[in-house]
């Protein structure tokens, strides 16, 4: 598009996971109806599709990954920047920029921070204030009104008509009188529907289908089709069985545990048990800003005449995955075994991967990523819900509606064209992953109950940012939990295929040393069971995890798990963005610290050196001091005999474990950062006169940062400074790659 255009704005995306891209699409749609032509593009063209220095006016959306690197396709546009050039390079550019990022990791927005710098090192001027999103809280809370304020900025840059009117993207529901009570079955009062800057009674935008509430009566655009639920089905392959009955909307899922119990969790969606689906003041009498109705765009047809052979569809239709260094590798399974005691809180599992014949290599430190399918039963379970499960093995097309009003429509590259339901909703699209706004915003438009329209409103709504992130986020609920809550809501399949995000891979640190286990892989996981409660409606097994148990269950009988890839071996890839790796030089002393599954990384370390010590037999080696904890000393000790032997051997100098759950004198420190406080003025001594370096792994919302703060406490006592003082010195490690971390939420 020619630079020329009066309305037109250059808006450049770097994305890992896909949520960049997903803002700037929101942008580039809503850019049609401030009378504004958004040029979108992946960072990862540059020079190719744009030039910055023939721009004047660019948005850039970018996240941070890894530790606070730029996403893959935004490296060869960060390294461009980075190159020898004039102070005025830019002095032509205006730019606004969107960092998106995670306040549990250190680095928070770094790569969009770091590429604010330097656009602004190289002459160019903000025209509009950098905002930083976080997913901790939602990303939605600082996207929203970033995107808001953008508009007017735009406008009043490129000189246009309307900067003062705003926004104007969102419907404004006006409800005057009390709207629900806890228990009350009907709404009363009138509602006014604002759209932009006309208001009119019992009146609507062509584009919605909000219910209008006129003298206690309710009318409705949408039509709603009633679920049928005359289904009593079980599946002897499965470890879980999806029982439903017709008068209730009842799902009985049932969990059949390796000893061959039963856990069986009855979701009743008819009944609200949870303050997710209950409206109440001051929330409920509140005027909401409620955003528009994304476009349909996507059309499936059924064709029960003709067959598909799933095997053929290349997995997730081809569509690279985020972060993949090599090819998806099925690996076979060589050894399994738990790593804990049948009390432990939690379960932990030992696995090993023969990957001879396999592109992947990797080093002590690396990580790998576990492509893995959702649970077969819960993906029964929401097409029962959607009245879709008799079709769930029909072969399905997929096409964009001809005449959608979405831009640029079509269908989601990992998507197949040609594929069954089972399919697209077993190796596809996340069911586990939050609805986000834009998915209930299309939920409300079928669904029938007035009380439950009125809460999804709020849920989607400005105002229901606070409630959005207390009932839906932070409890983590699923898209069939949604469903079970609201059991007027009956969504056609489509607009979940629409709006449900990308399966992503898990990743798992590699728990060994190539030099020590020639052609396989190793690493450990916790086994995380996941009740029915907060509004959860059924209890489930973590993703992954519950899959990989799946998975240790058919290797022990030696059979093949039959539903997922046919096989049952476990698909891998390797991973960019690798740094976690002991220094070249030996001489170095290393602090690990990984309580927990933390400790994985740690092993594939000490076996290094354990092999290193026997190769280089006339060379000194540095210091290598392990912090480790666990609950019980003699429940979940991980790899206890393992650490001992390389005590003995000298591989491992210092090792100081922490027990949190044991009973023990109230002096005994009781997590790794007692520990290391413990022993501060040894640690110190460590990295300031010989130059150790630091490594973390585990959790990032708790224990990482209550390190980060025992070495705060640290060098301000033994150092005489202040905690600022402190502060510095650590971000100075971390800057020098001498505080390295491999944590997750």
């Amino acid at each position: 598009m020619p630079t020329s255009v009066a309305n037109r704005f250059l808006l450049l995306y770097g994305s890992q996971t896909g949520q960049a891209k997903a803002i700037s699409e929101e942008i580039a749609e809503k850019a049609r109806d401030q009378n504004l032509c958004a040029d979108i593009h992946c960072l990862s063209l540059t020079e190719k599709r744009f030039f910055l220095e023939r721009e004047k006016c660019v948005v850039i959306v970018t996240s941070t990954t890894g530790d606070g690197e730029p996403p893959d396709t935004a490296l060869k546009f960060v390294r461009r920047l980075k190159k020898m050039l004039p102070d005025d390079h830019l002095s032509h550019l205006h730019y606004a920029l969107l960092g998106l990022g995670d306040s549990n990791y250190t680095n928070f927005c770094n790569c969009g921070k770091s590429l604010d710098k330097r656009l602004q090192d190289l002459g160019a001027k903000r025209f509009y204030e950098s905002g930083w999103a976080d997913d901790a809280v939602g990303l939605e809370v600082a996207v929203e009104p970033w995107i808001d304020g953008l508009w007017p900025a735009l406008k009043r840059f490129l000189k246009l008509p309307g900067a003062e009117l705003g926004g104007g993207d969102a419907e404004n529901i006006t409800v005057d009188t009390h709207i629900i009570s806890t228990n009350n079955t009907t709404l009363t009062g009138s509602t006014v529907i604002e759209t932009g800057n006309k208001s009119t009674q019992s009146d609507i935008s062509k584009n919605s289908t909000v219910p209008i509430l006129t003298n206690g009566k309710k009318e409705e655009n949408a039509e709603s089709s009633q679920m049928s639920c005359d289904i009593n089905q079980s599946d002897c392959n499965n470890s879980c069985v999806t029982q439903t009955t017709s008068s209730t909307n009842k799902i009985n899922i049932v969990h059949k545990t390796e000893n061959g119990t039963s856990h069986t969790t009855s979701t009743d969606s008819s009944i609200k048990k949870c303050g997710v689906a209950v409206s109440l003041p001051p929330l409920s009498e509140s005027t909401l800003t409620v955003p528009l109705l994304p476009p349909s765009f996507l059309k499936i047809e059924f064709h029960p005449q003709q067959s598909v052979n799933i095997c053929d569809i290349p997995r997730q239709n081809g569509c690279d995955f985020p972060s993949s260094a090599t090819p998806v590798t099925m690996t076979t399974v060589s050894e399994i075994k738990t790593l804990t005691s049948d009390t432990a809180v939690k379960k932990a599992m030992f696995v090993e991967l023969d990957i001879k014949e396999s592109d992947i290599q990797y080093k002590p430190g690396d990580s790998f990523s576990v492509v893995c399918p959702n649970d077969e039963t819960e993906v029964q379970s929401l097409l029962t819900r959607l009245n879709v499960l008799s079709e769930i093995d029909t072969c399905v097309k997929i096409s964009v509606l001809e005449n959608t009003k979405k831009r640029n429509a079509s269908i989601p590259k990992f998507v197949p064209e040609v594929s069954t339901l089972r399919h697209i909703f077993t190796t596809c699209l996340d069911i586990r992953e939050p609805p986000k706004k834009a998915l209930l915003r299309v939920l409300l438009e079928y669904t029938s109950c007035v009380e439950e329209k009125r809460r999804l409103q709020e849920l989607c709504s400005k105002q229901g940012n606070e409630e959005y992130a207390r009932f839906i986020r932070e409890p983590s609920l699923s898209i069939l939990d949604i469903l079970n809550n609201f059991s007027s809501c009956h969504p056609p399949v489509d607009r979940l295929i629409e709006h449900l995000p990308r399966l992503q891979p898990r990743p798992y640190s590699v728990c060994c040393s190539s030099l020590t286990l020639t052609g396989k892989i190793s690493f450990i996981f916790n086994v995380v069971d996941i009740e029915a409660d907060n509004g959860r409606t059924y209890y489930r097994k973590g993703m992954c995890t519950g899959w990989l148990g799946r998975n240790v269950s058919f290797y022990r009988k030696g059979i093949a798990d039959p539903r997922v890839y046919g096989d049952g071996n476990i698909p891998i890839f390797g991973r960019t963005n690798q740094s976690f790796h002991m220094p070249d030089d030996v001489t170095v002393p290393l602090i690990l610290i990984g309580p927990g599954t933390g400790v994985a990384p740690f092993i594939g370390f000490l076996d290094h050196r354990c092999s290193e010590r026997q190769t280089l037999t006339d060379t000194e080696f540095g210091e290598v001091w392990l912090f480790y904890g666990c609950r019980h000393k003699d429940r979940d000790y991980l790899f206890r005999d393992k650490l001992a032997n390389h005590l003995s051997t000298l591989v491992l100098t210092k090792l100081h474990v922490s027990f949190s759950r044991d009973e023990l004198p109230s002096e005994s420190p009781r997590y790794v950062q007692d520990n290391l406080r413990l022993h501060g003025a040894e640690v110190v001594s460590l990295i300031e006169e010989r130059n150790a370096v630091i490594y973390v792994c585990g959790d990032a919302k708790n224990m990482a940062k209550d390190v980060n703060q025992a070495f705060i406490d640290i060098f301000a006592k033994c150092k005489g400074i202040t905690n600022e003082e402190s502060s510095k010195l650590i971000m100075m490690l971390r800057l020098n790659r001498r505080y390295k971390e491999d944590v997750w939420t």
